[in-house]
């Protein structure tokens, strides 16, 4: 998914029928899938956005910035309606982050629209997992593209959002990226009870020739943990950030510059991890994602 995102910075959270004047603002492109692509383009990478764009010449802008950043869309269906966008208002007294987002049912591509790929063109394809029915087709539809090839297709899928329902899709996918906020519907207490529980749940699956995934859970200031394909947990610190002036986007960092090290750099998982933990606490030392790939250059002396 894509849209734009307009932050606005006060002093103290707005109270009822009264007028507060920011302090700063600034618009920008959002939405997960776009993110983790203007992070991984940064990098260097050549990457793709798959998702519905809209072909209101209000939201022109929006491709424009896509096109101009190098960022594929030429396989992107389109429609006529608006395009999500999210007001975000950062409150300097309580350093507190509230979003209010408008989605407006905004269509989501499908297996019809999957299908049109040319699957031949992909090493890695990520997803976060919106709409169980719909990504199971296309999931399936790459497993049994992976089936006829040598080399396979990497899937990461990036859990949010309800996982009892969305659990099933947890057998076809390679890495399986969890956010903190299923901690509270789900009874995780902490980062390494979240990793265990997930541990017990997936050796208590029953079937033949059951796919297991690497766990990757992202939990905040205490950074992130992983599960390798035997289960055993590591925990990664996160890197605190000297200054922090932006962390919405954060994890969507992250899960681009953990594809970045693993895929594009050949690293090993706890390397990506914390280099994941990384671009995720420089990202937040400045507004948006044009400044990351600042720390790949060497130190100015």
């Amino acid at each position: 998914m894509y849209g734009n995102k307009l932050s606005w910075a006060v002093e103290q959270f707005p109270v009822e029928h009264t007028y507060e004047k920011a302090i700063g603002g600034y618009w920008m492109r959002g939405g997960n899938a776009s993110n983790n692509c203007t992070v991984l383009s940064n990098l260097g990478v050549k990457v793709e956005f798959f998702g519905m764009l809209s072909s209101l010449c209000v939201f022109q802008v929006l491709i424009d910035d896509l096109k101009a950043r190098g960022i594929i869309i030429e396989n992107c269906p389109t429609c006529d309606q608006d395009a999500p966008f999210a007001s975000v208002i950062l409150t300097k007294s309580t350093k507190t982050r509230n979003i209010v987002i408008c989605n407006s049912d905004f269509p989501d591509v499908g297996i019809e629209d999957f299908r049109k790929l040319d699957l031949s063109q992909y090493g890695w394809i990520h997803m976060r997992v919106l709409h169980f029915k719909n990504t199971l087709a296309m999931v399936k539809e790459l497993t049994a593209y992976n089936a006829a090839r040598r080399e396979k297709i990497v899937l990461s899928l990036e859990f949010d959002n309800s996982l009892e329902e969305m659990w099933p899709l947890m057998d076809y996918c390679d890495y399986a990226i969890f956010s903190k906020q299923l901690a509270q519907p789900n009874g995780w207490v902490s980062l390494e009870d979240a990793c265990l529980q997930l541990d017990e749940r997936l050796r208590m699956r029953w079937g033949l020739n059951l796919k297991r995934p690497y766990v990757v859970v992202l939990w905040g200031a205490e950074g992130a943990g992983f599960l390798d394909l035997d289960g055993n947990y590591t925990h990664v610190k996160a890197h605190k950030p000297k200054r922090i002036v932006d962390a919405l986007g954060a994890g969507d960092t992250f899960v681009g510059a953990f594809i970045y090290a693993l895929y594009i750099r050949e690293r090993s998982l706890p390397v990506a991890v914390d280099f994941g933990n990384r671009m995720a606490s420089y990202k937040c030392t400045k507004n948006g994602y044009d400044h990351i790939a600042n720390i790949l250059l060497p130190p100015i002396l």
